[in-house]
């Protein structure tokens, strides 16, 4: 019996001429099509669905040919839901697909069918073998490059199918479908071969080259109910996409996304000091390539031009951020070292120190130069790339009056920090007195070129290296007999182990080693009191020594810790100095005695050059105030300690008038911009203004007293917990000129370098992998790495 031809165009396909259509569809006379409706795809019935359950059958072959309607008539044979029922009632079906009321064609992405090659049909004929019922194929470039496994969902190479076969037997995720198929759960494996004449491995529309037709699984649930879940077809391009991505990505999209994983490479790189030759890495591109086929992997080039972009965006935003700050800046200057031997040329990096709009202490790197290089190192120009640094651009002056200039510091600045190599460095010099010709620097400069306290206390030990290496020897006869034993070395590692003591590197300083070994012994003599392996003669060197290197090694601990702390501490733990050498200075060892004197003179030396700078933010603290520091001065200089309290108070004064200045000089400037729109609108000026003096100076008068106010209100009670910047935010309306000047003063440093820095027998050293590189490169790494840690 032949099928009625249709009258309706109900059933013609999207975007076809009616007529067209219809004539097509005529061509169609098996009665099997009362019982589905065509699917058309560029005018050409691709597939039926089946009225009743709505399953989709497959109308074309793997060459595109038609494939006859006998698996039709088959499932209309078999269809339980043509007796009325509904098919999400249907449990036990062959066929657990849900209704797919989605038109395939509808999921293909038309802004980029023009762009994507077919498939041809000896490229799809390579790919019959029974183990891609088991993986969907991946297209790139209209060849297929790779396949995923239905099951575990993993991604293998296209070339050669044991690997696949391999895989099959071994997917932990196909061996559990039996036992899941015996429980009434279905795998896409099985479901998959046995609808394989009802979906064809592809949508053959002349555009599409990958159709996901991988599993609308019917799936139970804990109580042994199964429910249907529909999964469409899912049809995409040939470019870099997976079936699990939106389907609506165009292709400017995922070139966005590339370009946000060079910047996210570029951070990698940067964060954690890798080459940038890394990313032409033999294994960093097959690793690559094994998660994104498609992806392009950058070169080293590329990864220092997204550096320099990177280090120029932020170095913009900090900018930003100093220039609306109304707060001056301090800065400290240390000197770096490229990795190696003997070093040809050294580096100077510049800090900035300020507290920010919200009274957090900032620490930022903003350059990083050429200190000195030396001119006939041959080897230096042709590898390190270094021919191209001119003499003006060497130098601490140069480099430091570049950042100041680039900056725009000229007119914040407040103080100087920097290592003895820097600060003794003549240009310094010339530096500060053009700067102070300039208004630059507050009170003259008298707080310009601080020296850096972990420097200091350096040259404070080497005062007593000769006596510290004799004890090196006793510490080395020590360890010898502790490993002698088993049983003693056993003893000497559990000391450790239990002390917790922090064992320093290898290119530590040499008296850092030295006080690590004094402690060792000494927790070695409390722990096993009976061992005879140092003589009480010898104890009575060890312990002394040990307790001047403890206060300095936990000195420069503090001060050169990754946690910041304000200006206010600084007194405290160079006073823990002082005290720890006056104490140990009448030990009744004399060698031990005589070496404490020589320390006792070079850290006197800079007690007296420095006692100004670490006072006055102590003054500032209200817990302590100038009472405080006349307490300590008079310990420390006896009968002349009224002059230093005075010279304390005196510049701490002379501070604190030239914020008042700046503030007038604010307040002038307003009254004159006052007086100008006056003028405008045809009023005399000259009428109010000594009424405008009068306020000038009685708001003087008012700050000026503002100082006075503070250092006669009482002192705040000393608690762990207390926040200074918090309290002087808190109480920035009461003293609102101090509060400025606190802002400024707290933020001082007084150290130049980090703390494994300040304990390295080098200092801090550039990355391996950065110091070939040349110094516009290293300086965009090193700053870039400073800030977005």
């Amino acid at each position: 019996m032949e099928h009625d031809e249709h009258d309706s165009d109900d059933d013609m396909p999207l975007g076809l001429d009616s007529d067209e259509a219809a004539s097509r569809f005529r061509k169609k006379r098996s009665k099997v099509w009362e019982e589905y409706t065509p699917i058309y795809i560029n005018g050409v019935v691709q597939s039926a669905e089946c009225r009743y359950c709505h399953t989709l059958m497959s109308c074309k072959g793997a060459e595109g040919r038609s494939n006859g309607t006998s698996h039709l008539w088959r499932h209309h044979k078999n269809c339980r839901a043509k007796g009325g029922v509904d098919p999400s009632e249907l449990q036990d079906t062959d066929f657990p697909f849900g209704v797919n009321d989605i038109d395939p064609v509808n999921m293909v992405l038309p802004e980029s069918l023009d762009d994507i090659n077919l498939v041809n049909i000896s490229e799809n004929s390579r790919y019959r073998s029974k183990v891609w019922m088991d993986f969907t194929p991946v297209y790139v470039e209209g060849r297929i490059q790779g396949a995923d496994c239905v099951h575990c969902h993993k991604r293998f190479s296209a070339e050669g199918r044991s690997h696949l076969n391999r895989h099959t037997q071994t997917c932990s995720a196909r061996v559990g479908t039996s036992a899941n198929h015996q429980d009434g759960w279905f795998f896409a494996s099985s479901v998959q071969s046995r609808v394989k004449d009802e979906l064809s491995p592809a949508l053959t529309n002349g555009k599409v080259q990958i159709a996901e037709y991988a599993s609308r699984l019917l799936k139970g649930n804990s109580s042994g109910h199964r429910n249907h879940q529909n999964q469409h077809i899912l049809a995409l391009p040939a470019d870099n996409m997976t079936p699990t991505e939106p389907s609506n990505l165009s292709a400017h999209t995922r070139k966005l996304d590339q370009e946000a994983s060079y910047q996210d490479l570029t951070r990698m790189i940067v964060m954690h000091g890798y080459p940038l030759s890394i990313v032409e890495h033999e294994e960093m591109k097959r690793f690559a390539k094994g998660l994104n086929p498609v992806f392009n992997m950058a070169s080293s080039l590329d990864m220092e031009e997204y550096s320099t972009l990177l280090f120029q965006k932020e170095k913009s935003d900090l900018k930003e951020k100093i220039a609306l700050s109304s707060q001056r800046v301090s800065l400290s200057a240390s000197v770096w070292f490229p990795h190696g031997a003997e070093p040809t040329i050294k580096y100077l990096c510049l800090t900035a120190h300020f507290i920010d709009a919200d009274w957090k202490l900032q620490r930022r790197i903003i350059k990083f130069g050429v200190f000195w290089s030396s001119p006939s190192n041959l080897e230096r120009m042709i590898h390190y790339k270094e021919a191209c640094v001119l003499e003006p651009e060497i130098g601490a002056c140069n480099v430091i009056w570049e950042a100041i200039r680039d900056w725009n510091l000229d007119r914040k600045l407040f103080c100087l920090t920097s290592v003895s190599e820097i600060r003794n460095d003549e240009s310094i010099s010339k530096l500060k007195d053009m700067l102070i010709q300039r208004n630059s620097l507050p009170i003259r400069g008298q707080l310009y070129n601080i020296a850096c306290v972990d420097d200091v206390l350096n040259s404070v030990v080497l005062q007593g290296q000769q006596m510290l290496y004799l004890v090196g020897d006793l510490l080395e006869r020590f360890i010898q007999a502790c490993v002698s034993s088993s049983l003693t070395r056993q003893q000497l590692l559990e000391v450790v182990t239990h002390a917790g003591l922090k064992c320093p590197h290898e290119d530590s300083k040499w008296w850092h080693k030295i006080y690590f070994r004094l402690e060792v012994l000494l927790h070695y003599k409390k722990s096993f009191p009976s061992e005879e392996l140092v003589s009480v003669d010898e104890m009575k060197i060890v312990e002394p020594i040990c307790k001047i290197l403890r206060v300095f090694y936990r000195v420069i601990e503090v001060i050169s810790g990754s946690v910041c702390l304000t200006a206010n501490m600084y007194f405290h733990e160079v006073w823990k100095v002082r005290t720890i050498l006056q104490e140990e200075a009448s030990t009744e060892h004399t060698d031990v005695a005589s070496m404490v004197r020589e320390m006792q003179e070079a850290f006197n030396e800079y007690w007296q050059n420095s006692y100004l700078w670490l006072s006055v933010p102590v003054v500032l603290d209200p817990r302590f105030k100038i009472t405080f520091i006349e307490f300590r001065l008079k310990r420390a200089f006896g009968a002349d300690a009224a002059k230093y309290v005075n010279d304390v108070t005196e510049i701490t004064r002379e501070l604190f008038h030239e914020y008042c200045t700046s503030m007038d000089q604010s307040n002038i400037q307003t009254s004159n911009c006052q007086a100008h729109d006056v003028e405008i609108y045809g009023f005399d000026s000259d009428s109010l203004e000594d009424w405008d003096q009068h306020l000038t100076a009685q708001t003087r008068s008012q700050l000026l007293s503002e100082l006075d106010n503070y250092l006669e209100d009482g002192l705040v009670p000393r608690k762990d917990d207390f926040d200074i910047l918090n309290w002087w935010m808190s109480h920035s309306s009461k003293y609102p000129t101090l509060s400025i000047m606190a802002q400024d003063v707290l933020a001082m440093p007084c150290s130049a370098v980090h703390c494994d820095a300040a304990f390295s027998s080098r200092g801090p050293v550039i990355h391996k992998q950065w110091s070939t590189l040349n110094i516009k490169t290293i300086e965009a790494l090193v700053c870039t790495r400073d800030w977005i840690r």
